[in-house]
């Protein structure tokens, strides 16, 4: 190996590793003994602190023998003293409990006799530590704690050594309890385990040193054979340049997926010189995928041809033919590309084709009955003037009014005609309205489908067409604008239907043929959010149909309300397994209207709960809905609602009313929905306790992970392993719920709060793509998972089997659990010091 590559060989590799071998051992020494040191230590602190805990709980035992008056207090101490004298523990069945009194004296000592019933005021360790005084003074100020001092070793008198022990006072008796461990014990334990880390450490770093120079000498011997080969290519380079350059076709040729060489003729066709040509990349030149295409081939030293285009300088595209022929070079692949342009004949043929297929998709779209769409017409008689005429527009909102001549329509007058015909000719606007019509009326029959309705307002040039009944009549009219837009957008016609459904029989109708329009949109790869937009669109519209018709049949409110909804439909957020959280809000009445208001909208709750469930929107298992007398209350009551969430701060109550703060209006009066999302932001403001708690929702939630992290089964109730996707989609809702409400973001929508909380840098970006990603994932498979059980005729379910997933997709499932951790780490620092 030269010079040259040997220093970069050892700068790469040697040096990193021998750093890693001495940042590993370094950590050993620095981080790991000191941190096993400290848990061992700790360890014996909790030990000795629950041993006089037991003695002192003998104490109390012979105390209460003594008030019992089983005993004098004298024996009842004489008693104690002599149980705790005779109690041991320890490996060898040495280590003792000692007590003294507040004075110090010392009232029993196993092992120091000489020390009974003295005066320990004066008594101090080799070192001049008043052990017994010092043991005073603490209980004195914390009732218990811990002390260090120099002391026989067990019962042998003549060794000396540092010992910690923890004492604890009986206030009964003024007496202080205590038992120690000597320092001794964990330096030994100390000192074995760093003899073990060393020999792990040693044996590590040999493995590795090994390990070392066993890629080293491999390096060495693939720069040989780098060297080898590289004379090889330079003797077959020549061969394939000159096969490339006499080719009569445009020619170039890859390897490692980079042009190496290309012939004037391709470089001429593309606008390039051949330099030019040599610095770019397949992608660059041609519209088709490197990849797909080297996937395709079956087979060594095949050739596969495919239809695509060359981009080229002038930035146009040429439709060419690609021939590519798999090669060895130099013992490796290489492929020649053989480049023909299409012809004209060919080109037009091709275009045909592809309008043919657009206008079918086309006619397949607009195959529809334009009878949805049509409107009451609005007309006059032929005495009534300009100015009538249009006062009569503007009143009705509509862009078009029929004249008619004893209920014959003979014209029609458009807001292009007054522009034109009055203002730009000021024309007197008493005039009749006759005098600007359009006639004849360009009608259309009822039966005839939405393309049809296009083609003729294309030919026509006209904005409105009047609609013909079966008889031949004029009964109303449809416009161009609302027309052409159902080309452009498939879920506009369903909700149109939704408007005019007459009945639930309708609605269940249209409501089926969401699952086959997202199972469309999933295979088209469209993004969640754009369908969680389309079923909540669907859903709202659905809502707003059932509560019309319901107060169609119970007579108008009695006042203004606003049908809410919360949970994933507050948040717009549906899926196809979804069940309904919905309640009504009304205004404040007076204590004599109020239960007439209560009696209406219980009735309303009830027919619309009841028409959702015929629909496909599952009732509550938990009863939070509209027709539940709880959730139906007026405005103040709300606001109560919502201030002893939050102010009672119960942890079960706010988890149980988490879905609550997810509201918004559907239906009815909006400024209800903001009264109350004030008075939400009020009542949260500084509330720290209550937002600690909701922070326990996420923190407390537990992937399913083994310690080895595998996903396991947490019911164990099946020999297959199942994920609930909504159940790991809650700690990632809740947690972006959580700091929307503490900085006070009214959007309810998850991906929206995430947007703002991004925005005002409450969140940073890097977590906020790692949320959206994670969400969008997850929602994915939910929404692929549902409409592959309806289209099997299966209820659709939040659950899935692990084995439906590919290996790739479980691996992005376990790191959306790494992720979630990431986030009860954030909540647990930026909430652990509200309690």
């Amino acid at each position: 190996m030269p010079g040259r590559n040997l220093q970069k060989f050892f700068l790469r590799i040697v040096f990193p590793s021998i750093f890693a071998i001495g940042l590993f051992i370094l950590s050993i020494f620095m981080v790991i003994i000191p941190s096993f040191e400290q848990n061992i230590m700790d360890n014996k602190k909790e030990m000795i602190s629950e041993l006089t805990n037991t003695a002192w709980s003998l104490l109390e035992e012979y105390n209460r023998e003594f008030r019992s008056q089983n005993f004098s207090k004298e024996e009842a101490q004489k008693m104690a003293a002599s149980k705790i004298a005779q109690m041991r523990y320890g490996k060898e069945n040495k280590d003792y409990f000692w007590i003294i009194d507040m004075h110090p004296t010392m009232i029993m000592h196993p092992y120091r006799s000489e020390l009974m019933h003295t005066d320990l005021s004066d008594y101090q360790d080799p070192n001049g530590v008043k052990l017994f005084v010092k043991a005073v003074e603490i209980v004195d100020k914390h009732g218990e704690g811990f002390i260090d001092y120099m002391w026989q070793w067990k019962d042998d008198s003549t060794r000396i050594v540092p010992k910690l022990s923890y004492v604890r006072e009986y206030k009964p008796w003024g007496w202080i309890v205590g038992t120690g461990i000597y320092l001794e014990d964990v330096k030994e334990e100390i000192s074995i385990l760093e003899n073990r880390l060393i020999k792990i450490s040693l044996f590590i770093t040999l493995i590795i040193t090994v390990i070392l120079l066993f890629v080293i000498r491999q390096s060495l011997n693939i720069e040989n054979k780098k060297k080898d080969a590289e004379t090889k290519l330079l003797l077959s380079r020549q061969k394939y340049k000159s096969l490339v350059e006499a080719s009569t076709e445009g020619t170039l040729m890859i390897l490692n997926q980079a042009i190496i060489f290309c012939n004037d003729k391709f470089s001429k066709l593309m606008g390039y010189d051949s330099t030019q040509v040599l610095s770019l990349k397949f992608e660059d030149i041609f519209t088709a995928n490197w990849e797909q295409i080297i996937s395709s081939f079956e087979g060594p030293e095949e050739s596969v041809s495919i239809e695509t285009q060359i981009k080229c300088h002038d930035d146009t595209e040429k439709d060419v033919i690609i021939s590519i022929s798999e090669i060895k070079y130099a013992e490796e692949k290489g492929y020649i590309i053989v480049t023909k342009e299409v012809t004209s004949q060919k080109q037009i043929e091709k275009e045909t084709e592809h309008l043919s297929q657009e206008l079918q998709t086309s006619l397949l779209l607009m195959n529809q009955p334009i009878g949805h769409f049509v409107k009451d017409i609005l007309k006059c008689s032929v005495d009534t003037s300009i100015h009538q005429a249009a006062v009569l527009m503007t009143s009705k909102k509509r862009n078009v009014i029929f004249i008619h001549n004893d209920h014959e329509i003979i014209g029609v007058v458009n807001n292009n005609d007054l522009k034109k015909r009055v203002l730009a000719e000021n024309v007197s606007a008493t005039k009749s309205a006759m005098e600007i019509m359009t006639s004849p009326v360009i009608s259309i029959s009822e039966n005839a489908l939405l393309y049809e309705a296009i083609l003729l307002f294309k030919s026509k040039d006209v904005s409105h067409l009047a609609v013909k009944n079966e008889e031949g009549l004029i009964y109303g009219e449809i416009s161009r604008e609302e027309i052409s837009g159902m080309q452009q957008n498939t879920v506009s016609y369903l909700i149109k239907e939704i408007e005019i459904a007459d009945n639930i029989k309708h609605l269940l109708k249209i409501y089926n043929r969401v699952p086959v329009l997202v199972n469309a949109l999933i295979e088209s790869g469209d993004n969640t959010p754009n369908i969680t937009r389309i079923i909540t669109s669907v859903s709202d519209a659905i809502i707003h149909r059932i509560i019309s018709l319901a107060i169609e049949d119970l007579g108008s409110p009695p006042c203004d309300f606003a049908f809410m909804a919360m949970g994933s439909e507050g948040r717009m957020e549906q899926t196809l397994s979804t069940d309904q959280d919905n309640a009504i809000i009304f205004e404040n009445q007076e204590s004599d209207k109020l239960k007439k208001a209560y009696d209406y909208f219980l009735k309303l709750g009830n027919r619309v709960n009841k028409n959702l469930n015929e629909v496909g929107y599952k009732l509550c298992d938990g009863e939070i809905m509209a027709k539940n007398p709880k959730w139906t209350q007026p405005l103040s009551t709300w606001k109560e609602y919502f201030s002893e969430w939050v102010n009672t701060s119960d942890p079960q109550s706010i988890l149980e009313a988490n879905i609550f703060f997810d509201f918004r209006c559907v239906f009815g009066n909006q400024s209800l929905i903001n009264d109350l999302r004030n008075h939400v932001n009020q009542t949260t403001d500084n509330k720290s306790v209550f937002f600690y708690h909701m922070a326990q929702s996420v923190v407390k939630y537990k992937p399913p992970v083994s310690l080895f992290g595998n996903i396991i089964d947490m019911d164990h109730s099946s020999d297959h392993i199942s994920l609930d996707l909504k159940k790991i989609l809650l700690p990632i809702i809740g947690f972006i719920r959580l700091y929307a409400l503490k900085n006070k973001i009214s959007e309810t929508n998850t991906l929206s709060r995430l947007k703002q909380l991004n925005h005002h840098q409450i969140i940073h970006k890097s977590m906020h793509d790692e949320l959206v990603l994670s969400y969008n994932y997850l929602m994915h498979i939910r929404f692929r998972s549902q409409t592959d059980s309806i289209l099997q005729n299966k209820i659709p379910e939040n659950i899935i089997d692990i084995n439906e997933l590919t290996h790739i997709e479980v691996s992005t499932v376990k790191k959306i659990f790494g992720e979630i951790g990431n986030l009860q780490t954030k909540l647990n620092f930026d909430f652990k010091g509200t309690m």
